[in-house]
């Protein structure tokens, strides 16, 4: 009788044991289902594409800045970004045995963790290639296929035009030729009108471009545009088409030269919109020549602020030798004019071509 009761009392002791099996199983079954939602991918994407936006605007503007002040610019790109999440889980469970000390059966336990680990990679933009997209002029062919990609003649030339046909557009400061503003006038109106438009011949020196502006009734606000754009550029009256070349002046009378910017002059340009701290104006530290705002004749295309302080509502602000300059987020021109230079950036070639960068990052 009593090895049977000691048989039936180990038998009850091990019923706590029973009962922590199914508890168990489940809290492991719960930390086995855990996983990360899919619905990070939007939110990193939206919030990792917004920073690096930000970045790259408060960059390019940090380097025109450094142009103006003739200190050499530096562009580092992100060539990647990789976010890791790792989702992990555990439970516990123990049993003891019932004794006056401690009443306790059964104990459970389970714990969770959750990691963020964004890996971010950048590479400095060096190279022949990123050089020359920096110095080499913007062809005169691409100004027209801007504009006949809808971008307005006023914005494309006065931003990569430095003259056409001795038209000479403002440059260091200095206001452009009235014949200049005058002619991006008219030609706006004839591109409003969609009488602009360019086709590429083949040609025995490899191959040419030819814009054609549509000659309009005589008498009408077409006509008179297209005819004072004709006189302003020395072409003939009765032509329709001309060939584009690089160049000061024409060789032929059917031929409009243009003498286009690079990109980095197209940068030094902006960066006569400065308004420069007086203590930095007078010192010698900046590049000499400052476009007068209000003038209508020389209007900078970009206008950038400066003052001892962040601004409180900015498109772009960066810090440079203790002072903030910033793009004011209501100038609609100056945010327009600034976009359409980190396009152009984006449309060049910007370095040479490497080998992606290898990242390791952990499963778990």
């Amino acid at each position: 009788m009593l090895r049977s009761t000691c048989r039936c009392n180990r038998h009850s002791e091990m019923d706590p044991m029973r009962r922590l099996i199914p508890c168990a199983l489940a809290l492991l079954i719960v930390a086995g289902c855990a996983s990360v939602s899919p619905t990070h991918v939007t939110t990193d994407r939206m919030d990792y594409g917004g920073v690096v936006a930000d970045s790259w605007k408060r960059q390019t503007l940090l380097n025109v800045v450094r142009l103006r002040y003739a200190d050499a610019p530096v562009f580092l790109d992100v060539a990647s970004i990789i976010n890791s999440y790792t989702v992990g889980g555990n439970a516990t469970a123990r049993a003891t045995l019932p004794s006056r000390i401690d009443p306790d059966v059964l104990e459970l336990g389970a714990g969770g963790a959750w990691s963020n680990t964004p890996t971010v990679t950048y590479q400095p933009l060096l190279g022949d290639r990123f050089t020359k997209s920096l110095l080499q002029p913007i062809p005169p062919s691409a100004v027209f296929q801007l504009v006949q990609g809808g971008w307005p003649v006023s914005l494309v030339f006065r931003t990569v035009v430095n003259s056409v046909n001795g038209l000479r557009n403002a440059s260091a400061g200095v206001a452009a030729d009235p014949g200049f503003d005058e002619l991006n006038e008219a030609l706006s109106r004839i591109q409003r009108a969609g009488n602009i438009g360019i086709r590429v011949e083949a040609r025995k020196d490899g191959g040419g471009v030819v814009a054609v502006i549509r000659r309009a009734e005589s008498g009408t606000e077409l006509g008179t545009d297209s005819l004072r754009v004709r006189n302003l550029l020395g072409l003939p009256e009765d032509i329709s088409e001309f060939e584009i070349t690089y160049g000061l002046v024409p060789r032929k009378p059917d031929e409009v030269a243009m003498l286009t910017r690079s990109m980095m002059e197209i940068m030094l340009q902006l960066g006569f919109g400065i308004d420069l701290p007086a203590a930095h104006a007078t010192s010698g530290r900046a590049l000499p020549g400052q476009l007068r705002h209000g003038d209508a004749q020389a209007k900078p295309p970009v206008h950038i602020h400066s003052g001892t302080a962040a601004p409180a509502d900015a498109y772009a602000a960066v810090p440079y030798k203790g002072y903030w300059y910033w793009i004011d987020d209501t100038d609609i021109a100056s945010k327009r004019v600034f976009t359409f230079l980190m396009i152009l950036f984006s449309l060049a070639e910007t370095g040479q071509t490497t080998a992606a960068p290898v990242v390791t990052v952990p499963s778990r």
